[in-house]
């Protein structure tokens, strides 16, 4: 499973606070796997998603539950969720419900999640933008 964006842009972005930042640093967002793409979306808030999967998966084992991301961009709960099954990790959104992609173990889904987060972050500072707010645990 592979996290990939291209065309990363910050044409909406009007400021300079957290906010602003996570929901208009945007890409044109794939999540595929072996069998092609899962979810896809344009104009996308790259920077929001890489912080909360970099907190969800920085939690413990034990208190890790299902993701089910709630977005500051979008009125539905799950535009990209990650649930636990017997056979591993899958992936999918609540805009592609029957989409999901096939099960991967914890460390695979980890470095896939680390991965995104580090080209995110890489790409933010780039532009020329402090990238610390997506670690930031405090709102």
């Amino acid at each position: 499973m592979e996290f990939r964006y291209d065309h990363l842009t910050t044409q909406d972005l009007r400021g300079t606070s957290r906010a602003e930042l996570l929901v208009n640093i945007e890409a044109n967002l794939s999540v595929v796997d072996a069998d092609g793409p899962v979810f896809q979306e344009d104009l996308f808030p790259v920077a929001e998603l890489a912080r909360d999967l970099s907190r969800w998966a920085a939690q413990p084992e034990e208190k890790r539950e299902n993701f089910e991301w709630e977005s500051m961009s979008y009125d539905e709960k799950g535009t990209v969720r990650i649930h636990a099954t017997e056979a591993g990790w899958r992936l999918g959104s609540v805009q592609t419900p029957d989409s999901w992609s096939r099960p991967v173990s914890w460390p695979e889904l980890l470095g896939s999640i680390r991965d995104y987060v580090a080209r995110v972050r890489r790409d933010i500072e780039a532009l020329g933008i402090d990238s610390a707010f997506i670690e930031a645990n405090d709102d």
